[in-house]
């Protein structure tokens, strides 16, 4: 049946009066930033009628404090110069709110190895791990770029949506007056720099010897061997048949080493603790400074002879003996000329055999062979006489071997 006119335009006028109700309720002025807001999420409709939301009076507010950022581990720990030595690194990190606030919180990372930080973040969860790193380089000028790790956290709920957008869309009303971002401003933070590579220490300068290169005599108690390695920055350690030695990357006086056969041992570490993986070593033999046995052998002091000093005898069959087990090799330092006197030795049940000592021209701490490597051993005495009169015989150190 057709609906009267007059009938239509009350109904006309009932809805409208219906909807006037309403506003006053719909378009309440839009809420400020309120440091109590929890959530941007708009809070349902509460409308007499069954109206559905988001037609609901509910305002939406701007929770202006996002979550708070921890990184929580690095594995492996950098040391004390920020280096790690491995390839790969694992970081865990976590975040939380500092109010009541319940959303979820996401994360987001960064990491570069580049002076400046790149624009993007990439979202992330906790543990992450990087691998395959290559080894931090020097630039020009020794500088070092090392990797840095950033991390942020976000609230989840709230990032997608714009705070100031009404909760009411069919009035446009209810939206925040501002959206402060909802990620943490202060991101948690660490660099290190990576180097994998094994330090090789060198020794250079070693001591050379031609009649047994393979174990060099010195002429010295207190040699200078080139110690070295294959990095910058390196620490060193050395030792001398276990006991250690300051030593460093220079060239290093070992000094008033004792007699006998000793082996150096160089071992580098570089900034990261990685270790050479065997140390570098040479293998020398001193010889023993001689002591005056009495009256006929005066000792004569001079920085230019082994151990600061040497001895000197001019009366005929002046003696000097030193004791030495399993011994086949004996040499001296001694002075050597055409103004040199004679000298000969004898071993434990042996004769006198004549010590060469002369020579075209002076020559000082001149090493002298009175038996080769290839000599019968012997134990016990060594004795040398002068054999001539009024020639000085100067004897500076022995070796035995």
């Amino acid at each position: 049946m057709p609906v009267p006119s007059s009938a239509r335009r009350a109904a006309t006028l009932s809805v409208a009066a219906l909807v006037g109700a309403l506003l006053p309720v719909l378009a309440a002025p839009a809420a400020t930033a309120d440091p109590g807001c929890l959530t941007e999420v708009a809070p349902p409709g509460e409308l007499p009628l069954p109206l559905p939301s988001p037609i609901g009076p509910g305002d939406r507010c701007d929770d202006s404090v996002p979550p708070e950022t921890s990184l929580d581990s690095v594995t492996p720990t950098p040391n004390g110069l920020g280096f790690v030595a491995q390839d790969s690194i694992t970081l865990t990190f976590t975040g939380k709110h500092p109010d009541a606030d319940a959303d979820p919180i996401g994360f987001e990372c960064q990491f570069f190895n580049t002076p400046e930080a790149p624009a993007d973040w990439q979202k992330c969860t906790s543990p992450v791990t990087y691998t395959d790193l290559e080894d931090t380089r020097r630039e020009l000028g020794g500088k070092e770029t090392p990797y840095t790790f950033r991390v942020r956290a976000f609230d989840a709920a709230d990032r997608p949506i714009d705070a100031t957008s009404p909760s009411n869309p069919l009035f446009g009303t209810g939206g925040a007056a501002t959206d402060v971002p909802d990620i943490d401003q202060t991101p948690a933070e660490t660099s290190f720099k990576v180097d994998t590579l094994t330090p090789v220490a060198r020794i250079f300068n070693e001591p050379f010897d031609p009649e047994t290169p393979e174990l060099p005599m010195l002429t010295t108690d207190s040699p200078r061997l080139r110690i070295t390695g294959s990095e910058s920055a390196l620490t060193f350690a050395c030792d001398i048949d276990g006991r250690e030695m300051p030593c460093s990357d220079d060239n290093v006086v070992f000094h008033d080493l004792g007699p006998g056969t000793q082996t150096l041992s160089v071992s580098v570490s570089d900034r990261a603790g990685n270790t050479s993986a065997k140390p570098a070593t040479t293998t020398f033999t001193v010889p023993e400074n001689l002591v005056s046995p009495g009256r006929r052998w005066k000792t004569r002091s001079s920085d230019k002879y082994f151990a600061g000093d040497y001895l000197e005898a001019t009366r005929y069959k002046s003696k000097i003996s030193v004791e030495g087990t399993d011994v086949r090799e004996v040499r001296l330092l001694a002075t050597t000329g055409p103004d040199t006197g004679k000298l000969k030795f004898k071993t434990p049940g042996g004769v006198w055999r004549k010590v060469k000592l002369g020579g075209k021209r002076t020559q000082r701490s001149a090493v002298v062979i009175v038996r080769n490597a290839q000599s019968g051993s012997f134990s016990g005495p060594i004795t040398f006489r002068v054999m001539s009169r009024g020639k000085p015989v100067q004897l500076d150190a022995i070796m035995l071997r």
